[in-house]
């Protein structure tokens, strides 16, 4: 997960130490822990999210535009995850 540190504190992660302002690619475990600490925000490559129409309804996907996902935010749908069997 990419993150950016924003404070002065100088936190540890991934067996190195961060600087404010800096930008890092490190574990999603070590991540949310930064986040949740205030240590750090998130950047870019958030989860997908639904798209909505202006009273709060899902919208659905346009089949007459097969590049573009209108149902999803941004365009892409998320990866559909393997069955376990």
């Amino acid at each position: 997960m990419k993150i950016k540190i924003i404070t002065d504190r100088k936190p540890w992660a991934d067996g190195k130490k961060w600087h404010m302002g800096e930008e890092a690619d490190i574990s999603d475990s070590d991540a949310k822990i930064l986040i949740n600490a205030g240590f750090a925000e998130a950047i870019g490559g958030s989860e997908p999210k639904r798209a909505r129409n202006s009273k709060g309804q899902l919208k659905k996907d346009d089949p007459s535009t097969p590049n573009i996902n209108e149902a999803w935010e941004g365009g892409k749908a998320p990866k559909k995850k393997k069955a376990k069997k």
